[in-house]
């Protein structure tokens, strides 16, 4: 019994177009022009006519790739996510890797292989680039967000207790920033795929910035003022007596031993995060054997790891910062040269203290500045260089560097601290006051 049947030539003993037993639509086999064997295709098309104009223009495609070394396979998003994670996994840190496979598996592949039906690589417009922040936006308001959500919150961890799920925190509208933390990978992966001749071209992937966003960028960071650094470093040694506060029939519960070091952890992460001025990734890759000292004037350092944002740098807390780490080395068990400095009760890298203290700054009453921005770990960071330019002993140049930054940055989101600095200077009027000024006045 024969399996093809209308066979028709469209380029004699080159190009061939037949029909599959049993299936309405035209197949078009094309000889490769460069190598032995033959590539098939779909053409869609259900006639004769309309198949061989199909499968010559097909077949000038095919050419057109293998002209300018163009990959002849049809590579799935999934196919080409795939060739790009298993060249870059290796050079990613342990946290970025688990923010790319996450914002992958959530975003990049419902959106590619579901909202545009798997849509071939080659025929992606960017048009498609331009709609995916659209749906990204409305991801967590309809079915897909909501979804997930439930489902997080009915999971159950190994004790029968409801899991601590991040998606109760996550915002309904992702931040500009998100969104360009997103942008910055799909552009890696597909920029990949224009080197690998996956496709033909660099695609324009780039996040609508929203109306005043230049204004955002270039704002003073919130920080702390002394007079609020003060009252949450005095409130972290309550807070670690403190201990656990559930009760059991209006009975105070004894303060759990292990509860009482991840206060303990947690008070001493914050206490040397605003003495150091470090990323809090910066920190969180911290091993005890990244503390060295400085041969020639027995000053301490921090060894930055070549895994973090900026790469390896020596970077030089304000020098308390490393009582703040001895007094910690006596507290935890994980203290040998190799484990990580700030730890969560298994030895790895502790990841919620970032919830923790905004609770802690909620009770406390100083969680947004007097501009309604919520402060973060991060606010530690933008506190330590406001209080270094106050004190004027340190260049804007040298600053940068021991912060893995640039002058160019620091000038943007501190330049109130030189206006302030400058400030007698500023209120003197040089020039000299004629009549009509002094009628002015």
């Amino acid at each position: 019994m024969a399996t093809y049947t209308d066979h028709h030539w469209v380029i004699p003993d080159v190009v061939k177009i037949y029909r599959r037993v049993g299936t309405p639509m035209f197949q078009v086999r094309m000889k490769h022009p460069e190598e032995n064997g033959y590539i098939v295709r779909s053409t869609k098309k259900k006639t004769q006519a309309e198949a061989m104009q199909a499968a010559i223009t097909m077949y000038g495609q095919l050419s057109y790739k293998i002209e300018n070394q163009i990959e002849i396979r049809d590579y799935s998003f999934k196919d080409l996510f795939k060739l790009w994670w298993d060249v870059e996994k290796d050079s990613k840190s342990k946290a970025r890797a688990k923010y790319i496979l996450g914002t992958t598996n959530r975003y990049f592949i419902p959106f590619f292989l579901e909202h545009l039906q798997n849509k071939k690589l080659t025929a992606l417009t960017d048009k498609d680039f331009d709609d995916y922040w659209i749906w990204r936006k409305a991801y967590w308001k309809t079915g897909a967000g909501i979804q997930a959500g439930e489902t997080a919150k009915k999971r159950l961890n190994n004790h029968g207790k409801m899991r601590h799920s991040k998606l109760g925190n996550v915002a309904k509208e992702p931040s500009y920033k998100t969104l360009t933390m997103e942008k910055s990978v799909l552009k890696s992966i597909f920029w990949f795929g224009n080197r690998r001749g996956i496709l033909d071209r660099n695609p324009y992937i780039k996040v609508p910035k929203p109306a005043g966003q230049k204004n955002k960028e270039r704002a003073r960071r919130p920080a702390f003022s002394e007079d609020e650094w003060k009252v949450l470093y005095t409130y972290l040694r309550r807070y670690v007596r403190e201990g656990v506060q559930n009760r059991i029939d209006d009975v105070p519960a004894r303060a759990h031993k292990l509860h009482i070091q991840q206060r303990e952890m947690f008070r001493h992460y914050i206490l040397f995060m605003g003495q150091s001025g470090l990323r809090p990734n910066e920190a969180r890759q911290m091993r005890w054997r990244d503390i060295k000292t400085n041969p020639k004037n027995g000053l301490k350092y921090i060894q930055v790891r070549p895994t973090t944002k900026t790469g390896e740098r020596d970077s030089y807390p304000v020098q308390s910062a490393f009582r703040t780490l001895e007094r910690l080395k006596t507290l935890t068990s994980y203290n040998e040269p190799d484990d990580f400095v700030f730890t969560n009760q298994d030895g790895e890298p502790h990841t919620n203290f970032g919830k923790t203290l905004q609770k802690v700054l909620n009770d406390l009453g100083i969680l947004k500045d007097e501009w309604g921005r919520a402060r973060t770990v991060y606010s530690l960071r933008h506190m330590y260089a406001t209080f270094r330019l106050e004190l004027g002993d340190v260049g804007w140049q040298a600053l940068a560097d021991n912060m893995g930054t640039s002058p160019k940055m620091l000038f943007e989101h501190y330049r109130h601290v030189t206006t302030h600095q400058k400030s007698e200077e500023l209120v003197h009027f040089a020039p000299r006051e004629n009549k009509t000024e002094q009628n002015a006045l």
